[in-house]
């Protein structure tokens, strides 16, 4: 595996007997990962398997439980585990073989009792440290409707099991599972507290579209009992959500029936039906987002979207990031959200695997009082991750570690002396914290790489923690802009040089060939000597905004400063515009109320009427700021500050006023 040169990454790598199709974490992160696959119903003599792997070492993966399952059913297809107090019950999509789906049945949803190896504290003096774990098959169940088909092939093709919450109570949970290949294709809803579900624990059963069937699915639980499933087939998006009671198996849905969320627009009519295109992975991101895998057509590229869905109606986009050109097609995704803070705002990663065996790995910061997700930006790339395609990647899941209570206030004897008090009885400051990615092929091999967070604020015990330091983010980008308007400017005097020697004819010369707003920079040599004045800090701005590649991120500062603004602090967010129709100009300013005072034509955003805000909109979607999407919530409480009037007389013109 290729990585960056400093990169804090480590990985670990093993191959097995079987190709690999499915993997899963421990939900509660303990150090182990579940993979399945195999030869499926052949005489290959490749095995068809479920192996527990030890992944708590970041350096080696060690096999500490195996089952070798029939060779004349299905390979595993896909897994999904509920964690016992010694291990997992495991969920295996595993077709029966093709006489028994002939014959009508085809158990397809197996499950199977995992036993641990004991870790070293809990080994005896009879032990030799080669102990190993214990897979045994509990039971198998049909939870699909029978085929109607003539040529009986319909599979289970998707697992997905809501997330293990940690909480006293403990965690009941729901499944779902699709199928693939069918003739009507299907996705049922049930209850996974049981190991082996039976038509009872059924919640839903949603028929899907003739034609159609589920490219991925996940759920969701708000809060307890209460689940959202959402799932996506090649254009379109469904969402549907259950409040069910595990004690009498009855579940309410909101709405009756799944609601179509999104669809993917149609092309015109002078392209062809094939150029649309299709969502490929789906997962939720927080209770009222979630994000999408998209290939575009005919190996055109693949692209990130975040949609933010509404109690009703249809779901908004609001985040889009185009993937390197290198990237064809993409072929699975995962997230994994950290901890969130007292406000509710957290980093997400999001990792894609590549056709050309490559994984992208993004964050973006949610914050949750704007509602609003900062741009991608990119963690590392590792390359080379295999040798053969990846058929799924999956994150660990991240629980936030425990930290030591607060400190109580010293307590004073019965004359006033203090008391000293009991030193806590758990550390201070959490061990580190890591969060895994797995990576399996059809090529036999697993990679298990780690990625080591901090603290978003290393003197605060109780901080949430991050993969990428949003501080190092905005350095990075600052640096790369400098370094690219640096060649550019270097560049355009070159080339202004050139020019004039070249020909006094300007008709002729090739400084003509340069965008005006670079040649008007240029035309003046003693600002540019002197120091940038205004204007010229806005030109430069434009003309390093032409050099840098697509996915570097130069415009955006308003949602960035949103982001991390407080609108009950002192400060003042001011968005102003420089008269010049071309340019804004977004600043903080340490005083809000010395700021209103001197610039009397600031307004805040709720002050601004009907006429002043039409046209702010167009400024602000104009420079790329600001979208539909977003709504006007989160412009609440930015200042405005027009130039001479000249936004309010152009909305009047423009308004007829």
């Amino acid at each position: 595996m290729v990585m960056q040169p400093t990169s804090k990454v480590s990985f670990a790598k093993t191959s097995l007997p079987y190709p690999l199709f499915a993997a899963d974490f421990d939900p509660y992160n303990r150090g182990y990962l579940v993979v399945g696959g195999g030869g499926g119903e052949s005489k290959s003599g490749v095995p068809n398997q479920i192996s527990v792997l030890d992944v708590s070492d970041r350096s080696t993966i060690t096999t500490v439980a195996e089952i070798e399952l029939s060779r004349d059913e299905d390979s595993v297809q896909s897994l999904g585990s509920l964690a016992t107090k010694d291990g997992l019950i495991t969920f295996a999509g595993i077709n029966s073989s093709q006489a028994a789906q002939n014959a009508g049945k085809n158990e397809h949803l197996r499950s199977f009792d995992v036993k641990y190896p004991p870790r070293k504290k809990q080994r005896t003096e009879k032990s030799n440290g080669d102990e190993k774990g214990e897979i045994k098959p509990i039971g198998k169940r049909s939870l699909f409707k029978p085929s109607t088909a003539a040529k009986k092939e319909t599979y289970q093709r998707l697992l997905r099991l809501s997330p293990a919450q940690k909480r006293e109570s403990g965690s009941r949970r729901i499944g779902a599972i699709a199928t693939g290949l069918g003739k009507d294709n299907e996705v049922v809803v049930f209850n996974a507290t049981s190991a082996v579900p039976e038509s009872e624990d059924i919640l839903a059963r949603i028929e899907l579209p003739q034609g159609a069937e589920a490219a991925d699915l996940d759920i969701l639980e708000p809060q307890q009992s209460e689940f959202s499933v959402a799932y996506c087939t090649d254009s379109d998006i469904y969402e549907q959500t259950f409040n069910y009671d595990f004690s009498s198996k009855k579940a309410e849905k909101t709405p009756k029936g799944p609601r179509r969320i999104y669809q993917m627009p149609f092309p015109d009519a002078s392209e062809s039906p094939k150029s649309r295109p299709k969502f490929r992975c789906l997962r939720w991101l927080n209770t009222e987002n979630l994000i999408t895998l998209v290939n575009k057509p005919n190996k055109g590229g693949a692209e990130l979207r975040i949609f933010h869905l509404y109690p009703t109606g249809p779901a908004s986009m609001v985040l889009q990031k185009s993937l390197p050109n290198r990237i064809l097609q993409a072929v699975s995704m995962d997230v994994c959200a950290l901890d969130a803070d007292k406000s509710g705002n957290q980093q997400i990663a999001v990792a894609v695997a590549a056709q050309d065996i490559s994984i992208e790995i993004y964050v973006t910061n949610y914050q949750r009082r704007t509602a609003t997700f900062s741009p991608f930006k990119r963690y590392i790339t590792l390359r080379d991750v295999h040798q053969h395609q990846m058929t799924k990647i999956c994150f660990s899941p991240f629980h936030s570690p425990n930290r030591a209570p607060a400190p109580e206030p010293p307590a004073k004897g019965p004359n006033g002396e203090l008391v000293p008090q009991k030193a806590p009885e758990t550390p201070s400051h959490p061990g580190p914290q890591y969060i895994r990615l797995a990576s399996v092929t059809y090529g036999n091999t697993v990679v298990v790489d780690t990625f080591p967070l901090s603290p978003l604020e290393p003197q605060d015990k109780q901080s949430r923690y991050v993969l990428s330091h949003p501080s190092d983010e905005k350095f990075t980008m600052f640096a790369y802009i400098a370094v690219i308007s640096g060649i550019v400017l270097v560049a355009a005097f070159l080339i202004q040089s050139f020019a004039v020697g070249f020909s006094d004819n300007k008709t002729m010369s090739p400084f003509n060939l340069l965008p005006d707003s670079v040649r008007n920079f240029l035309d003046q040599p003693a600002a540019a000597a002197g120091g940038f004045g205004r204007g010229v800090e806005l030109r430069v701005h434009t003309i390093v905004a032409d050099a840098l590649p697509s996915d570097v991120p130069v415009v955006g500062r308003l949602r960035e400063l949103l982001a991390s603004h407080d609108r009950s602090s002192t400060k003042a967010l001011v968005v102003r515009d420089s008269g010049d129709s071309t340019s804004l100009s977004i600043d903080v300013h340490p005083d809000q109320e010395a700021y209103v005072k001197e610039d009397t034509k600031a307004k805040y955003w709720e002050q601004l009427d009907e006429q002043q805000k039409a046209a702010w909109k167009e400024r602000l979607v104009r420079a790329g700021e600001w979208v539909e999407g977003q709504g006007e919530k989160v412009l609440f409480g930015v200042l405005f500050s027009e130039y001479a009037g000249v936004v309010g007389d152009a909305a009047a013109m423009a308004l007829g006023g």
